[in-house]
This record gives C-alpha cells, structure tokens and sequence, in this order.
C-alpha cells in the first residue's frame, strides 16, 4: 500500500512539475495540492476496494480448500475400497499398486507415494477388509519401509476405521 501511495505521490509531482511550465507557481501548488486530495480519495477508495477483493479471495480459497478436502476424503475412499476388494480377493502387489496408481491419476493426483491420504486409506481397506489385529501387524512388520509416517498413517487408518 505504501509502495502505491509513493508511486501515486511521484506521479503526481511529476505533472505538477509539467504544469508548472504552463501556469504560475502559486496557481500550480494550488492543484498539487487538490491532486494529492484527490490522491487520498482515490488511496482510500482503492484501499477499499482492495479490502473487498481480498474478502471475496478469502472466499474462494475457503472454497477451495473444502473442495480440496471432499477430494481428499473421496480418495481416501477410493483408496480404502481398492485395499479391501485387493486383500478379499488375493493380494496381488503389482496389480494392486498398477491400481493405486490408475486411481491417483483419476483422482487428478500424479505421485500417490508421497500422499499420507493414500496410506491412511490402505489402512482402512485392511479394516474393512476384516484384517485382524496380529495380521495387521505382520503386515506392518514385513511393508519394508523404514519411513515411520508410513508406518503411522497406516496404523492410523487401520485404527480408524
């Protein structure tokens, strides 16, 4: 804002300086003067106006981000179900991850890997899946991975569920 008010105020002196060739001195002050009112107003109006957009911006990403997380839940959904129907109807590791994969991108999503979503939904497929507790823990055993948030987003949607 400041930056604008600067750049306002040079504008103005510079035409004031132009208009200083033309018209007396006192005559030229006089409208430097009013422009610089003017310039106020229009700070003041422009300062509203920025405060308005900046509301309505507001507006938007609060849109967007409840959108963003109905996306989110509906691809954790996805992700649970994929899980479940893999496991019920023998897990085959290729085939499942060739499926997450198609999924993601689906869900306009490019690197499942690195979304927890993703591994809180496997978690809850094995759940819904009827996965018992020791199972589920041979499992997290023997996933391979030495990344804990892995582990815990798993855990979590196993828990979850």
């Amino acid at each position: 804002m400041k930056r604008i008010q600067k750049l306002l105020i040079a504008l103005i002196l510079g035409l004031t300086i132009l208009s200083l060739n033309d018209c007396f001195i006192s005559d030229s002050v006089s409208k430097a003067v009013d422009s610089l009112s003017k310039s106020s107003d229009s700070l003041e109006s422009l300062s509203k106006s920025i405060k308005s957009l900046s509301t309505s911006v507001s507006s938007i990403f609060s849109s967007s981000s409840d959108d963003d997380e109905k996306k989110e839940k509906a691809y954790l959904k996805d992700v649970r179900d994929l899980t479940a129907m893999h496991v019920e109807n023998g897990f085959q590791e290729i085939e499942f991850k060739n499926d997450l994969t198609t999924l993601a991108l689906h869900n306009g999503l490019t690197n499942w890997k690195s979304l927890r979503v993703t591994y809180v939904g496997i978690g809850s497929g094995l759940k819904k899946a009827g996965v018992n507790e020791d199972k589920f823990q041979t499992f997290l055993s023997e996933i391979g991975t030495s990344n804990p948030e892995i582990v815990e987003s798993i855990r979590k949607g196993f828990h979850q569920f």
